[in-house]
């Protein structure tokens, strides 16, 4: 696995509860690491409009809820294809889920070379509820592990 530029950083997500996750972590990689060396941010409500970002090129790294009995916050790392990819945020109100949007952009040869997902485990996404707190509390060493693997790929070393 050999990640290039452009490295595309993906928060998928909604403002509701545990669902912002995505969003929040993208939010403090950015400040973390200033959108050079060919990072960019994005926060998308889905993988319809993951799509629209995707061209074929550079290096994809997308941070979304994972749905999950367990502990809320566990961090867990996938490099696609994966099919534990599945679980996240199975019936959710988005049209078309990452897996799905994935496998689409594979069909249509705009999916990057190198792709790599990271699921926070989630438990809570009621309409109108905040991030809960134990996910809050989990941010900053969410971002530290993202920062740490994030400089790794831009270096040229493997995951």
């Amino acid at each position: 696995m050999t990640a290039a530029p452009p490295f595309r950083i993906v928060g998928i997500g909604s403002p509701h509860g545990d669902d912002a996750i995505g969003w929040q972590v993208v939010a403090e990689l950015e400040r973390a690491l200033p959108a050079s060396t060919g990072l960019e941010y994005h926060r998308v409500d889905g993988g319809q409009r993951l799509l629209d970002l995707l061209d074929g090129t550079g290096t994809l790294i997308l941070i979304d809820a994972l749905a999950s009995d367990g502990i809320p916050r566990t961090l867990q790392r996938f490099v696609w294809p994966e099919e534990r990819v599945e679980t996240l945020r199975p019936g959710s109100t988005h049209d078309l889920g990452p897996s799905a949007a994935l496998k689409l952009a594979e069909c249509l040869g705009t999916a990057p070379g190198v792709i790599v997902v990271y699921g926070v485990s989630a438990s809570g996404f009621q309409p109108g509820e905040p991030l809960s707190p134990v996910l809050v509390q989990k941010i900053p060493e969410i971002v530290n592990e993202l920062q740490y693997d994030l400089e790794n790929l831009i270096a040229g070393k493997e995951l």
